[in-house]
């Protein structure tokens, strides 16, 4: 089994982005689970996941690295067995710290189980997020398996070229893939990714 979080700040696009992953991935026969973390009563990711026909489980009122750290683990192992799943999709808050979640789910899935972090920059307004919030725009992709840099058919060359320069900067070892979730395209390399780990 497979644990992935996608990762990034506010509107990046990780729900597109986990839909159309799980769509094709469901489509070559694989059962995906689907965790969504938001803050507050009301998950709005939750009913758009589940509108599109996935199982989901929505952790609310918290954020899974410290109020809900518990919860998130619990609900791995839950998962894990009554599902059984080949692959689960973690979609945490976009304030969450990625590397906490990946050591809190090694915690909980002991065993050979593969745990992948993909961490999206939203290459529109890569710029002047990473201007206005450096450090924190960094904390979500530093370290990433794959860094996918999202919103491509918004942009120009010139601007592919800065955004991709600044994650090579901030996370050198991670695979930068260019894509637009809302378009399907580029998804290959995400899907090669997963579906060698299954």
């Amino acid at each position: 089994m497979i644990v992935c979080q996608i990762v990034g700040f506010l509107g990046s696009g990780k729900t597109t982005l986990l839909v159309q992953l799980g769509s094709e991935l469901g489509k070559e026969g694989k059962k995906v689970a689907i965790i969504v973390n938001e803050i507050g009563e009301i998950g709005v990711d939750g009913a758009v996941i589940d509108s599109f026909g996935f199982q989901s489980v929505e952790l609310t009122e918290g954020c899974i690295c410290c109020t809900l750290a518990g919860s998130l683990q619990n609900t791995l192992k839950i998962i894990s067995k009554e599902y059984q799943p080949d692959l689960i999709i973690i979609e945490p808050t976009g304030i969450a710290l990625p590397n906490i979640i990946k050591k809190m789910v090694r915690i909980a899935m002991v065993g050979e189980d593969a745990m992948y972090t993909i961490g999206i920059v939203d290459a529109f307004r890569a710029e002047k997020l990473f201007k206005e919030a450096e450090t924190f725009c960094r904390t979500q992709i530093d370290g990433a398996d794959i860094v996918a840099i999202n919103k491509i058919d918004l942009i120009d060359n010139g601007v592919r070229d800065k955004v991709s320069d600044l994650v090579r900067n901030i996370t050198p070892k991670s695979k930068i893939v260019f894509i637009s979730a809302k378009q399907a395209q580029g998804l290959e390399s995400l899907l090669e990714l997963l579906r060698e780990a299954s």
